[in-house]
């Protein structure tokens, strides 16, 4: 027997900002330390950019797609 929930929105929030706090910590000690920001176009050091709402696009997205296929029980 299997039993399937939905999951609250906090929760999916929850995993979207531990994503993007996962990007924003490779950007700080990756990117920014070690100079690869200057072969990123349209990349800003310390600002949002282009980089940044792409990341958050792409991690809302995959979010999305792994919790729809979670379906409340009928």
């Amino acid at each position: 027997m299997t039993t399937t929930t939905s999951v609250p929105g906090i929760v999916k929030f929850a995993v979207w900002l531990t994503f993007f706090n996962t990007w924003v910590l490779f950007e700080e000690t990756i990117v920014d330390r070690h100079g690869l920001w200057q072969y990123m176009p349209y990349y800003r050091v310390a600002q949002l950019c282009a980089w940044d709402i792409g990341a958050m696009a792409l991690l809302g997205w995959l979010v999305w797609r792994a919790f729809r296929r979670i379906r409340p029980a009928a």
